[in-house]
């Protein structure tokens, strides 16, 4: 008898659960510490730290260096804050699926079920392709390609990418380490080669804190920062990739903790560092009006061949995070097939591979069509304002003729995306509380650090900046609200047909 026809509680859903898991097949356990460590750091080093640095800019650069640099390390923080309670989760969980999990848990099938039914659609689907873009972004810097050759390319990235995973865990995985030790170096280079090379000007840095709104072109302080922060939640997109694959991880009631706290640690280091660099070796004015910041490091250190040097660097860090929403996704699908909520083959583990494949090939068909979509479709512009393209990833100066597609595509998929995820991030968090009183009875590994405060601030913070995306981009938001909506829809009639087969 298939799961949905059962009624009762959530705890006895869990039971139920647990009872059918030995029919169902598992995923091997192949992935260690340092595998966990590089999904994390993976997942959020992408294109963010270096595409969202103008939007950052041109919010708070009145304000001060020291105002930048204090939104840059409240993000780090808040979502190290939600880092913590997902370690707790994830050591009582630990099986595909992540959130899914977590919500089923807590709040039963439903909200859980339009959770995956927004990552499937926007959320995963969407980083995948908008990740895509920024890579062919800067592959264009390097050989300039016609629209269509740019489309083509980010559908050969997501193709290839799904082959990889498909055929092999490791091999997914191994790209994965390849990838984040590219990207970190790089970074690393970023922060010290200005310093060793002596080309910082500490006088970028002023002013140093200001509280001058006086001019009227500039925005209040608070709406600067909600604009600030919502830009800056892209960068730190990818911190909850990691408790899908924690069916993948070898002690994971040990690996899923430790993998989270130290690989927020080095994300939050290596992007303040970054952002110390950046203003150190460009003006504030520059930075706010440059979409490509890497490359002016570069060209400043190493003149026109610094450019291509910087592209190739920032291409491995897209291309790693692109693999890392890869290896994530699919393992949330197959939590949800296995609940029968949707078509029972998505959850099918390939007899050779040992890879949720069908469930991969579902991803990439959705996201190659989002990439498509969202290269044609124009939406309309509003004129220019110090608030407008709060969740742009790629400003004026990458929009020749040639690269504007992909620009386009990029700046729709990441605006859906935090929109969504805001909403579901915080819901998973807030699931420590419910499960501390409904669920004492469950082993906990590990505990959330500073409970009940640190998710609190997680929470508090995520209010705070979805009521700024939807005051400056109400039609993105609702649109996501509306899918989210089509999901009950969904999930009543599919519960309906199950129920009246059983």
């Amino acid at each position: 008898m298939d799961l949905l026809s059962r009624t009762g509680t959530c705890m006895k859903d869990s039971v139920e659960v647990a009872a059918l898991a030995v029919a169902h097949q598992t995923l091997p356990r192949v992935l260690g510490l340092f595998d966990a460590v590089c999904i994390v750091v993976g997942s959020i080093i992408g294109s963010g730290i270096f595409l969202k640095v103008s939007s950052v800019d041109r919010a708070l650069a009145p304000y001060g260096f020291l105002a930048i640099m204090g939104i840059w390390l409240f993000v780090g923080l808040v979502t190290l804050c939600g880092a913590l309670a997902l370690a707790e989760l994830g050591a009582m969980f630990p099986h595909a699926g992540g959130p899914y999990l977590y919500l089923r848990e807590a709040y039963g099938r439903l909200p859980a079920f339009l959770w995956g039914w927004t990552e499937f659609w926007v959320v995963r689907t969407g980083s995948v392709g908008a990740l895509a873009c920024a890579t062919v972004l800067y592959f264009h810097q390097l050989i300039e390609l016609p629209p269509w050759g740019q489309t083509l390319l980010a559908i050969a990235i997501v193709v290839g990418l799904s082959l990889i995973n498909l055929f092999s865990t490791r091999w997914g995985a191994g790209v994965q380490g390849a990838a984040t030790v590219a990207k970190v170096s790089f970074l690393a280079g970023l922060i010290v080669l200005p310093f060793l090379l002596r080309r910082i000007d500490p006088a970028n840095l002023q002013p140093l804190l200001s509280w001058n709104d006086a001019q009227p072109s500039q925005l209040s302080f608070w709406k600067a920062i909600g604009i600030a922060m919502v830009a800056v939640l892209w960068p730190y997109d990818g911190w909850i990739n990691l408790g899908p694959v924690a069916e993948d991880i070898r002690e994971p009631q040990r690996n899923v903790p430790r993998g989270l706290g130290i690989g927020l640690g080095i994300v939050i280091l290596v992007y303040l560092g970054a952002n110390v660099s950046y203003h150190l070796t460009l003006t504030m004015s520059h930075l706010s009006q440059s979409s490509t910041v890497a490359a002016d490091v570069f060209q400043v250190l190493f003149g026109p061949i610094g450019a291509q040097i910087a592209a190739l660097g920032v291409m491995c860090s897209t291309f790693g995070a692109t693999n890392s929403n890869m290896i994530t996704g699919p393992r949330i699908y197959l939590a949800i097939a296995r609940d029968g909520l949707v078509p029972r083959w998505l959850h099918r583990i390939h007899p050779v591979y040992q890879t949720p494949a069908n469930a991969i090939v579902a991803q990439a068909v959705w996201t190659v069509l989002l990439i498509v979509l969202f290269s044609v479709w124009k939406p309309s512009e509003p004129q220019p304002t110090p608030s407008t393209n709060v969740a742009r990833a790629v400003n004026q100066t990458i929009s020749e003729p040639h690269s504007v597609q992909m620009k386009r595509a990029f700046d729709n998929l990441t605006d859906s995306v935090i929109c969504a995820g805001l909403l579901f991030y915080g819901l998973t968090v807030s699931a420590v509380y419910v499960l501390r009183r409904t669920r004492p009875d469950v082993e906990r590994p590990y505990k959330t650090w500073g409970y009940p405060l640190t998710p609190a601030l997680l929470l508090l913070a995520y209010a705070g900046a979805f009521v700024s995306l939807l005051v400056d981009q109400p039609w993105q938001t609702l649109s996501v609200l509306v899918l989210i909506a089509s999901g009950v829809v969904y999930y009543a009639v599919a519960r309906r047909i199950v129920e009246t087969r059983s």
